[in-house]
């Protein structure tokens, strides 16, 4: 059977917390954004903490979008590592009980990754992530089989930060542009598209047919000084980009066309994680099914609403996930801004 789709990234545990802001300001912490730190670090937050963490599940940028589009029915398949130990073997159950395909642990180096999120009372999260054994994703992990066998591959910017992890990303899209799989990627985070702006821009140009940022990212790897602007030069780059801004919905835009402005679905935000991964999730999931381009978007932004009620990067069990019935709740709503 070929696959929808076949994502590739860090695998991370996730682990949730709640916080107040003056919790984020002690540690001298970077609202916000993502952090790269070390497992005692970690341990030390999580220990300072008035309470256990709310939620602990498989996460991960990429992996949390394969999760996606295999809720809504599609079929998928992640490349991630993951360590001999007690984390590794919750990831692996955890991906396997959700229907996506999953390679397993496959060694003890650096233990398994960890990714704190540290959620504040206005829904914005904060990452401290430890990589451990994710780090050493590697070409040599990446199954040409697997990829062939699909119908479009998901690349997360985050392994852009080891040299290892990038090759790996690199063969992937190798692979698929040699047999005309479409690549969609993520930017992941702003601290990506900061530190990795030319390899990324040059990466973008030769190799991505789909492409996914918000707008803190966009402008960041732009260097544009508004949304639109940065939106305007990524859709010149790109096939096909969508431009996630939060409340205010979403773009999306073929290169050479007018871009598609569409609304956000009206919900009560408990935590923000994993809403752009969930956004990609849906408008993957459209492209692969053969919708158009803003009903893809739609979708997207459907799911990203849903993900952001409750605490965690996937969708709620209570989430339907009958597209007819998302795209004829979208018509009711008012128009979005463009």
């Amino acid at each position: 059977m070929k696959l929808d789709l076949v994502g590739i990234g860090n695998a991370l545990v996730d682990i949730e917390v709640p916080v107040d802001e003056t919790f984020v300001a002690r540690h001298k912490l970077t609202k916000g954004g993502m952090t790269l730190t070390t497992a005692e670090t970690q341990r030390q937050i999580i220990g300072s903490l008035p309470h256990p963490p709310a939620k602990i599940a498989s996460g991960g940028s990429a992996a949390n979008t394969v999760h996606g589009v295999s809720v809504l029915g599609g079929s998928a398949y992640y490349l991630g590592r993951v360590a001999h130990d007690e984390y590794g073997r919750h990831y692996t159950d955890d991906m396997n009980r959700c229907g996506v395909g999953f390679p397993g642990p496959d060694g003890d180096s650096g233990g398994t990754g960890t990714c704190v999120g540290l959620v504040t009372p206005d829904t914005e999260r904060t990452m401290l992530t430890h990589l451990g054994i994710s780090a050493a994703l590697h070409p040599e992990n990446v199954d040409p089989a697997i990829v062939e066998n699909c119908r479009a591959v998901y690349i997360e910017g985050y392994l852009w930060t080891g040299e290892e992890t990038r090759s790996a990303a690199l063969k992937m899209a190798e692979i698929a542009r040699s047999h005309g799989i479409p690549v969609s990627f993520t930017l992941s985070d702003a601290f990506v598209a900061a530190n990795y702006k030319e390899s990324l821009l040059d990466f973008i140009r030769w190799n991505v047919d789909i492409l996914f940022c918000n707008e803190v990212e966009g402008k960041t790897l732009t260097g544009a000084g508004n949304p639109a602007d940065a939106f305007d030069t990524l859709q010149g780059l790109a096939g096909t980009t969508f431009f996630t801004r939060g409340k205010q919905g979403a773009w999306a835009g073929k290169a050479g066309e007018e871009k598609i402005a569409v609304a956000s679905f009206p919900v009560k935000a408990v935590d923000t994680t994993g809403a752009g991964d969930l956004f990609a999730a849906g408008a993957l999931y459209g492209l692969i099914k053969d919708h158009p381009l803003h009903e893809a978007a739609i979708i997207g932004s459907y799911c990203a609403a849903q993900v952001v009620t409750h605490f965690g990067a996937r969708m709620p069990l209570n989430s339907h996930t009958r597209v007819n019935q998302i795209l004829k709740t979208y018509a009711s709503l008012p128009p979005a801004d463009g």
